[in-house]
């Protein structure tokens, strides 16, 4: 059995002292939390998170390891829903890795300022990010895989703004499938219970620690009923 993961830099594990990104190489961490229950459960490990990713892209991912592995335990985190993906035309990114790119709030080159001047709003990074893990749900069940999905943004189960019927039915159809931290996301979790941070605001090894002994039984029962 095999344990995949997907997700940005918390599940790629950057900061952690095991863990190399370059130009010319990928190294991601195995002490992350996904890393951990892997090896607890005693099956192979495989990360697909890449750090800065946003939904689009871990979808993309997910689906297309979907179309050629259907016997693995997925493990997803999803992302801020303000990242914008977008296909790298020029190449084929990070060591061939890496086809996409991803705008953030703190861009700072063109392509950024302008989509966050001009195109940018809560309401479709809602809109977008539902309709990716709604997606990701139905292929993941319709092929019979067992998986957990956790998540960064608040603002996927957010009812009070930008809401309207449409929104609220994507959400009632996601929310059983997403698990937290005791209400919370996993780095805010991690900052409540005082376990140690990176500067880049990236929790460290007892941050991960903890939270593989906080899932573990929830993946028990995924297991139990796969």
């Amino acid at each position: 059995m095999k344990l995949r993961s997907f997700g940005c830099s918390f599940i790629y594990g950057s900061d952690l002292d095991d863990c190399r990104r370059d130009d010319t190489d990928l190294c991601p961490s195995m002490k992350t939390w996904p890393a951990l229950i892997s090896s607890r459960l005693g099956w192979e490990y495989v990360c697909q998170a890449h750090g800065g990713s946003g939904n689009l892209c871990i979808l993309d991912r997910i689906m297309k390891s979907l179309a050629s592995d259907k016997s693995s335990f997925y493990c997803i985190n999803w992302s801020y829903i303000d990242r914008f993906d977008y296909k790298d035309l020029d190449g084929g990114g990070l060591n061939g890795m890496n086809d996409w790119k991803s705008l953030t709030p703190q861009s700072s080159d063109l392509a950024g300022k302008i989509y966050y001047r001009d195109l940018h709003s809560e309401y479709k990074d809602k809109l977008t990010s539902l309709i990716y893990i709604k997606t990701a749900i139905d292929f993941l069940k319709e092929n019979k895989c067992p998986f957990i999905m956790t998540f960064m943004d608040p603002l996927i189960l957010d009812k009070q703004y930008h809401v309207n019927h449409g929104i609220t039915l994507l959400q009632n159809s996601v929310c059983d499938y997403l698990y937290d931290f005791k209400g919370m996301n996993f780095l805010d979790w991690s900052r409540h219970h005082g376990y140690k941070i990176s500067p880049q605001n990236h929790p460290l090894e007892d941050a991960h620690q903890a939270a593989a002994e906080y899932l573990m039984p929830r993946i028990d029962t995924i297991l139990r009923r796969a």
